[in-house]
């Protein structure tokens, strides 16, 4: 969606805002040339994309009368490149300790367990016309074909 960019496509002259650590080192914002600041507006328009299906998740999660609501975590969260790479911070984007981070990392990331659990349900089918149970079926094939349409044939 390039015709919605307000710029000479060139961006010598123009500046961006970015998120970045302020001079006391906390999660704040810095002034950067528009140049160096395009991987952060293409962030921000995937992160805007993504916010989309999360808000639509919680339309469903309520809905149903479900006291649970999906968040995008913060840009500084769990970073190991880039302004934020040198710190650590919760989901919501504060700053802590790595004392605190090693100690509450578990709140926010997957552990071994839930690893080898999601391991041990992707358990693969081979059979024409059967699907993996953690994989939803597909409501057609593809080209409108059924979904156990016989699509490739080796040859003997």
């Amino acid at each position: 969606m390039e015709d919605r960019r307000r710029d000479d496509h060139r961006l010598t002259d123009d500046a961006t805002t970015v998120e970045a650590l302020t001079a006391d080192g906390e999660i704040g914002s810095a002034e950067v040339p528009a140049l160096v600041g395009l991987n952060t507006d293409l962030r921000r328009e995937y992160i805007t994309d993504c916010q989309s299906g999360v808000n639509r998740w919680n339309r469903i999660l309520a809905d149903a009368g479900l006291p649970h609501r999906l968040a995008l975590p913060s840009v500084a969260f769990n970073r190991r490149v880039g302004a934020f790479a040198g710190i650590e911070a919760t989901p919501a984007g504060v700053r802590i300790s790595v004392d605190d981070w090693e100690h509450r990392r578990t709140e926010w990331l997957p552990t071994d367990i839930d690893r080898a659990y999601v391991r041990s349900l992707m358990r693969p089918v081979y059979e024409r016309g059967k699907i993996a149970d953690w994989i939803a079926p597909p409501r057609n094939g593809i080209n409108g074909q059924p979904f156990d349409y016989d699509y490739v044939h080796l040859a003997q």
